[in-house]
């Protein structure tokens, strides 16, 4: 009788290790809490059975369990290796990689019911640019693993997604959603590529409504995990063939380029549209792109119809557009444009006077770029007495840039103004477009106590193209702290606690971009935490920009300073330069040097680098006679 039961247990485990064999994919069993009735029934079978989102031990799958973080991260992973895109030997090199770094962050490196792909999963994000280390520290507060918001799990999964379409994503985006102005400038453009993809809908809830703060249950993360998988599949990226074998993790190229002649420009959306030889156009964005011109920096508003151009693209996004030449360029006045010219209907010519005195003239068509005070328009749009920057080619107008009697705009100071002495001027817009200008001999500056320096955030008032007026708004800066709070509203503040012991807010600009320790810009409000370090940087409209981590923003220097006050609390000092500057002096941890070692008026030469534009960091410390 024994040994007949022994015979059985054996068999028994010899079944129990042929199941584990053939793996997950191989045996599917059916979910034993989701009816056929249930709203993602489909879904959740497909991920079952391709062993993406596991069953419990018990054969259920808790379809109304709240997701955590870390399960969506897994969940993605098991997709995108089920769609046969990596493979074994390439999830080792990653996860030995990595492995250090999770540990560091207390991660568990098991959950039920994904057994061992923690790790693995989270290397996989970590190199493919779909995570990063900062953000992979709050999946877990204390020993609690924390949930999902719905928008974060998105974004995750679109970044996924796109390592291997290599959509591009900065285009014009207009969500249906109710609560649309809720979601973050950055995420946007991935909830855009779920809905494109068919993985989301673009209607919402009942309500109409995106909900993008609330938590999501397994069922809708088998909706969204499944769409990934299947949108993988769906004409899959083929690795290139090599000549040898490699460990080596398959890389997806997250830059490309993209070239072609300008066919369409629209300056009130800085968008583009390029043909390349192959005869395929697409349109682009070009809010955060540096524009080039034969080379030099260049602005938006010298892009012209029929220019050569090549644009670079980092994860769908333009970073620089570098145009083949610059074109020629004339200014002055406007005087006439004329009537048609010839049979074709599509030419008139433009009639210039230059500051000589002279006359110039040139060829305008229909689909010459015509910008007013900033503004798209139209040749026939122009009056006398405007002023006119004219890029032209042979007698050909391309663009025209018109001022008129009167125009109003902000920027930044792109270097120190003389007063006493007014000529040129060259501000940089928000846009990122350079206005170079003269300044009227009776210019009215306003606010000016401290004179106009590099950097002095500006409101220009200008008349046919003259600077009649400019007002001093702030100074654009790069500031060090902590974060002291968020205030999430229409228009964001962020509150920083500087190390100087005072507090500063400001509110978001419109552009504002939120970059992580590498400087992506991969985050959203919700990611940014009370306590964390940031360097922040100020500009037109408000914050600009805000990076995780302290930033260097100068290579190490020395300066010659008088300590003004010791605060010992703090360990700062706040000093005095030879320019009558007022400076912060810090100390990095560790640091042989103290504040309490020096006192007000000591005479010190301070080695070390600026991490803002008033805020020191030592190095080195020599005590100077006096």
């Amino acid at each position: 009788m024994q040994r007949k039961s022994n015979t059985i247990i054996g068999r028994v485990l010899v079944l129990l290790l042929c199941i584990m064999i053939m793996g997950n994919t191989a045996v599917a069993f059916a979910a034993t809490d989701v009816p056929s009735s249930h709203w993602a029934n489909s879904q959740i079978n497909s991920v079952v059975k391709e062993g993406i989102v596991p069953l419990f031990s018990d054969n259920t799958f808790k379809p109304d369990s709240v997701v955590t973080n870390l399960e969506v991260v897994v969940s993605i992973y098991r997709a995108i290796k089920a769609a046969g895109l990596i493979n074994d030997a390439q999830v080792v090199t990653i996860t030995a990689k990595h492995e250090a770094s999770l540990k560091a962050l207390n991660i568990p490196p098991m959950l039920a019911p994904y057994g061992s792909d923690v790790y693995p999963a989270l290397a996989y994000a970590l190199e493919q640019n779909i995570l990063t280390l900062d953000e992979i520290k709050v999946f877990i507060s204390g020993s609690t693993l924390t949930n999902v918001k719905k928008v974060n799990a998105i974004v995750m999964v679109a970044k996924a997604l796109n390592q291997y379409k290599q959509e591009n994503l900065n285009k014009i985006i207009l969500l249906s959603y109710k609560d649309s102005a809720e979601i973050s400038l950055i995420a946007i453009k991935y909830v855009n590529l779920l809905i494109e993809y068919g993985i989301i809908s673009n209607k919402g809830d009942s309500e109409g409504k995106f909900n993008p703060n609330a938590t999501i249950n397994r069922a809708t993360m088998a909706i969204l995990v499944d769409g990934l998988y299947k949108a993988l599949i769906q004409n899959p990226v083929v690795p290139q063939a090599t000549t040898e074998t490699t460990n080596e993790p398959v890389v997806i190229a997250a830059e490309k380029i993209f070239s072609g002649t300008v066919s369409a420009v629209n300056d009130a959306l800085m968008t583009i549209s390029v043909t390349n030889a192959s005869n395929k156009t697409e349109s682009f964005v070009l809010t955060e792109a540096v524009v080039t011109a034969g080379g030099q920096k260049a602005s938006f508003n010298r892009i012209t119809l029929g220019a050569k151009i090549e644009l670079t693209l980092r994860n769908g996004e333009v970073t620089i557009a570098a145009l083949e030449k610059e074109l020629s360029q004339v200014e002055g006045g406007f005087v006439l444009l004329t009537d048609f010219i010839g049979t074709t209907q599509n030419r008139r010519s433009l009639k210039i006077q230059t500051a000589s005195g002279a006359f110039d003239f040139k060829n305008v068509y229909d689909d010459t770029v015509v910008t007013i005070d900033g503004v798209p328009s139209l040749a026939t749009k122009l009056a006398p007495g405007f002023k006119l920057i004219v890029l032209y080619d042979g007698f050909d107008a391309k663009r025209i840039i018109a001022y008129s009697s009167l125009y109003e705009f902000y920027g930044i100071l792109d270097a120190d103004l003389n007063m006493t002495n007014p000529g040129t001027i060259s501000i940089t817009q928000e846009s990122g477009n350079i206005y170079s200008g003269t300044l009227d001999k009776n210019v009215v500056y306003a606010n000016a106590t401290q004179g106009f320096k590099k950097g002095d955030i500006v409101k220009v008032t200008t008349k046919f193209g003259i600077v009649t007026r400019l007002d001093y708004i702030g100074q654009a800066k790069t500031v060090v702290g902590t974060i002291g709070g968020i205030h999430i509203k229409k228009t964001p503040e962020i509150t920083m606690n500087l190390s100087t012991g005072k507090s500063e807010s400001h509110v978001f600009s419109s552009r504002v971009k939120l970059l992580n320790e590498n400087g992506d810009n991969t985050l959203t409000i919700y990611d940014l935490r009370l306590d964390q370090e940031v360097t922040v940087t100020i500009g037109i409209g408000g914050v600009t920009t805000v990076q995780l981590g302290r930033k260097i923003i100068t290579e190490p220097t020395g300066i010659k300073v008088t300590v003004s006050q010791v605060i010992e609390s703090s360990n700062i000092m706040l000093v005095v330069d030879e320019n009558s500057r007022m400076r912060t002096v810090t100390f990095p941890v560790g640091s042989q040097y103290k504040a309490t070692n020096y006192k007000a008026g000591n005479v010190l030469y301070i080695e070390g680098k600026a991490i803002a534009e008033s805020i020191f960091e030592v190095i080195k410390i020599t005590v100077q006679a006096q």
